[in-house]
């Protein structure tokens, strides 16, 4: 019983967010506008990182592949 209770409580405060925001109240239109590019920059952030993991990965692959390639050639295998 206090799982509904507490998702009771969840939905209330998102439908009181919700109703902030829709009237302007306190400012919140800024508020929500500021987080919500705060959270633009923290993705775009992400994306160039993992970008740069994936391309480092490909690259240690590819110097991997040819390493092996090559002590297989000086094993005479």
């Amino acid at each position: 019983m206090r799982i509904f209770g507490a998702i009771s409580l969840l939905i209330w405060i998102t439908i009181a967010i919700a109703v902030a925001v829709m009237f302007d109240w306190l400012g919140s239109r800024d508020l929500v506008r500021a987080g919500l590019e705060n959270a633009l920059v923290a993705v775009e952030q992400l994306e160039k990182t993992g970008d740069q993991l994936q391309s480092l990965i490909s690259d240690v692959k590819d110097s991997g592949g040819e390493a092996a390639d090559e002590a297989q050639k000086a094993t005479g295998s």
